[in-house]
């Protein structure tokens, strides 16, 4: 195999282990058999492992000597971080929103959060984190700054793949669809203040939540 080619393999190995852990097929904790990888994805053990490194620099996965790959799970710190940086974010995007909107963008807009809102269960799933993240990254993609979108996309990703969304109280649900829609009017008419000051609550009370959610799996576990 030439260079370019061992690039490529690990490019894909790389991708398609993201994939794994954004589909909530390798969860946050778990051991990762690079052997097993190889196998299910019919690559060699090589761009595998070159993949799993990558994305140990990018704090996805962590190796632990003797012991293996783990899909990283995400501590209190990391939480207040990410979300501190998710609100500056936010409050960026929601200007930008409110300048650039029109008709067609709202109805995309609204599209997504109507998606989020009518998922059939009001329990916090995977499923239901991707398409709470599908509506405010359609905000950052209607703000017109990709940048800004990349930026608040990458905050997303290492707060959602390292994070079991079973740990979620269900009732976060419910209020999230309804900030959500307060949030959405707001962008539809204009009321800059009135959205950012839903908004930070919204980021505070899922910083709150996932905070909560931590500290429950950690009494759980010294219990037992």
């Amino acid at each position: 195999m030439n260079l370019k080619k061992a690039e490529n393999a690990s490019e894909r190995a790389f991708k398609s282990i993201k994939e794994m852990i954004f589909n909530y097929q390798l969860i946050p904790g778990q051991n990762i058999d690079y052997i097993q990888l190889a196998e299910k994805l019919k690559m060699s053990k090589t761009p595998i492992i070159n993949g799993l490194h990558r994305l140990e620099e990018e704090e996805f996965v962590v190796s632990i000597p003797n012991r293996g790959f783990f899909v990283k799970e995400i501590d209190i710190k990391e939480v207040i971080e990410l979300f501190e940086i998710r609100e500056a974010l936010e409050m960026l995007v929601l200007e930008g929103t409110i300048k650039n909107q029109n008709p067609e963008m709202l109805d995309q807009l609204e599209e997504a959060m109507i998606a989020h809102r009518e998922y059939p269960y009001d329990v916090i799933t995977r499923k239901r984190q991707l398409l709470d993240m599908n509506f405010h990254l359609k905000n950052a993609e209607i703000a017109g700054n990709m940048n800004l979108f990349k930026m608040l996309n990458n905050v997303f990703e290492r707060i959602y793949l390292r994070y079991r969304s079973e740990l979620l109280a269900p009732k976060r649900a419910v209020v999230t669809k309804k900030e959500h829609q307060i949030i959405f009017d707001a962008i539809k008419d204009k009321n800059t203040g009135l959205a950012k000051r839903t908004m930070r609550i919204h980021v505070k009370g899922a910083m709150i939540a996932n905070i909560q959610g931590i500290e429950q799996a950690m009494k759980g576990f010294q219990n037992i």
